[in-house]
């Protein structure tokens, strides 16, 4: 008889343990970090209209909620404008805070030897700097748009 309750015991131990496994690699397969993240799309337009080429827009943390990792984002958008944030991950969004937004659009490859080397590249209005994103910790997702004026050289 001690030898069927052993038995018994090692199969429930075996089975807990494999049960255990599978759900920590769902929660760590399924963004299971721990932190708040909300996610964040939206639209980029260059005066009004669509975006003259591609590229991307990072959003750089200026304040986190206590306990919380500054990680910036990152979204690539196309010739629509649009796109979509990640930090950890693909499209996880940002974790809540006050984030600096800058818009990067090029014509082509920057003069490194200039001073301002995408100066003479850059479709967005040298000083142009939208007003800071704040991600709220009670926000479900956001969607947001930037519209960024033409610099003037290029137009």
């Amino acid at each position: 008889m001690r030898t069927e309750t052993k038995g018994l015991f090692d199969e429930c131990l075996r089975y807990a343990m494999a049960l255990t496994t599978g759900v920590c690699l769902i929660a760590i397969g399924c963004g299971g970090n721990g932190l708040p993240m909300i996610p964040v799309s939206g639209v980029v337009t260059f005066d009004g209209g669509p975006p003259p080429a591609g590229g991307r827009i990072t959003f750089t943390p200026t304040e986190v909620l206590e306990g919380l990792p500054r990680r910036p984002g990152l979204g690539r958008f196309d010739s629509q404008g649009t796109f979509v944030v990640s930090s950890f991950r693909d499209g996880d969004g940002l974790v809540p805070g006050t984030y600096k937004v800058k818009v990067s659009c090029l014509r082509g490859l920057p003069d490194v030897s200039q001073r301002d080397s995408t100066a003479s590249v850059s479709y967005v209005a040298p000083g142009y700097e939208p007003d800071p994103l704040v991600v709220e910790k009670d926000s479900r997702a956001m969607e947001v748009q930037f519209d960024v004026p033409i610099n003037p050289r290029l137009n």
